[in-house]
């Protein structure tokens, strides 16, 4: 087994979205709250780590502070595990970050090196400072993440290695087992391996031995899989109030790339998802996305969020935005090679059509279908146009061969006078089940300008109608 380890010392700030203005997490007592994360610009300003909070805004009156929230900080680590299922089903949670083994995946990702840098890549773009480590047990990588060493460790031989001078502040031991360490002369992994064993056991708790040993592969360590929930929910609390739609765009596409992911791991798309934006003085404000096929393209689905975004007025600022996405139908893999530039064809068609329904609206874009009815007026229908671009949909009307493909809105009345007639009548008798009955017998005519035109007599009141124009 191959293990990576994602330590992510920064979770604390990072699993909000980024701000300009100096920005500070806050820990502590009510009454004496300190700083225990910071962004560069509340370090610009001169702001510490475990400053007093009252301290801080006394360096910057434009403070941004929220309060550190443990739960908000576990669910962050659960929205990354389902992104992360994308590369490997073995997906274990160790705040703060994850673990996930590797062995399995290396081939369907180009190797080892390649591998690593995708997941460091994607880590990056959804906004984290993350921390590799590679190594045969979990704990091991782990150990290896915590003191910045990304050089993957393969073996065991390796490893033990470059476990070896690892200062014993890495493992996880309360701190009077660190004192009396210390007070021994121990400083590193290696220092700790070299004493009798039996002698330590008898001067400290049972847990340093264990971990030891799980470190260094000489005992099992076995992890729990992390098991995604069947319906995608995800949220991002923003820094500060937001009143500008376009500075949403930032946490929105985290939030995508977290449900691409999910995706990804499950081999299917969504065809709806739900984009929430909190505010603390009301009800959220919802706006749902409807595609005409499943995808998983984050890119594209924020595209398309982006454009209803353009188009939505922010009724008071934006503190948190959620996404939300409850089916997930499978992707269409039919022979994706033998009919790629069909399938792409059809792909860049229904892109299009969901671009102009997320800019101008659904209702404003309409599909038309034919329908079995021999009354021209009647012999088609609006639809939606996933409905008018169904694969193997076949027209419902009758053949009509003869006639024009341009139809008048309504009707023109007609003089036959200044007309020849080429071919008819034919008798068109129908809608007496629907009150708008229909007794007319077309013609094909011609003007003197050549122009053809169908026409019909009307058999109620013999009048004549200009119904279409022939190109």
């Amino acid at each position: 087994m191959l293990w990576l380890a994602i330590h992510l010392p920064h979770l604390t700030l990072e699993l909000f979205a980024p701000c300009a203005r100096p920005f500070v997490v806050s820990d502590g007592p009510d009454n004496r709250p300190t700083i225990h994360a910071h962004n560069r610009a509340a370090a610009a300003a001169g702001i510490r780590r475990g400053m007093t909070l009252s301290a801080a805004r006394s360096l910057c009156s434009d403070l941004a502070v929220q309060p550190r929230d443990a739960a908000a900080e576990q669910t962050a680590l659960e929205q990354l595990a389902v992104w992360a299922g994308q590369y490997t089903s073995q997906v274990s949670l160790q705040a703060p970050g994850l673990l996930l083994e590797i062995g399995g995946s290396l081939a369907l990702f180009g190797g080892l090196a390649a591998l690593q840098e995708q997941i460091s890549a994607g880590l990056r773009e959804l906004g984290y400072h993350p921390r590799l480590g590679i190594a045969p047990t979990p704990l091991g990588a782990w150990l290896l993440a915590r003191a910045r060493d990304e050089v993957p460790a393969t073996d065991r031989a390796e490893l033990t290695r470059r476990l070896h001078p690892l200062p014993i502040e890495l493992l996880e031991v309360k701190e009077q087992t660190l004192r009396t360490l210390h007070g021994l002369g121990l400083a590193t992994l290696g220092d700790c391996l070299r004493l009798p064993r039996a002698g330590l056991a008898r001067r400290l708790t049972p847990d340093l031995l264990i971990q030891l040993d799980r470190a260094f592969g000489l005992l099992p360590d076995p992890r729990v899989n992390y098991t995604p929930p069947a319906e995608f929910h995800a949220r991002i609390a923003l820094p500060a109030e937001v009143e500008n739609s376009a500075a949403l765009l930032f946490p929105v596409r985290r939030l995508l790339l977290e449900l691409g992911g999910l995706l990804h791991a499950k081999g299917a798309g969504v065809q709806e998802l739900l984009l929430q934006l909190e505010h603390r003085q009301r009800n959220a404000s919802r706006i749902t996305l409807g595609l005409l096929q499943p995808s998983h393209d984050a890119a594209h689905l924020l595209a398309l969020l982006r454009e209803r975004l353009d188009r939505f007025e922010l009724p008071v600022p934006v503190d948190a935005v959620s996404v939300h996405a409850a089916r997930f139908p499978a992707l269409d893999q039919e022979h994706p090679e033998l009919f790629a530039d069909h399938a792409r064809r059809g792909d860049d068609w229904a892109a299009l059509i969901e671009r102009l329904r997320a800019r101008l609206g659904n209702e404003a874009v309409r599909g038309l279908r034919l329908y079995a009815d021999h009354r021209p007026e009647h012999g088609w229908q609006e639809t939606a146009p996933a409905a008018s671009n169904r694969r193997g949909a076949e027209p419902e009307a009758p053949a009509a061969p003869g006639r024009p493909l341009w139809l008048r809105a309504e009707p023109q009345a007609q003089t036959p006078h200044d007309l020849r007639l080429l071919r008819g009548p034919e008798r068109i008798e129908s809608g007496w089940w629907d009150g708008e009955d229909a007794v007319r017998d077309y013609f094909v005519a011609t003007t003197r300008q050549g122009q053809r035109l169908w026409i019909y007599r009307d058999g109620a009141d013999g009048r004549w109608w200009l119904q279409g124009i022939f190109g």
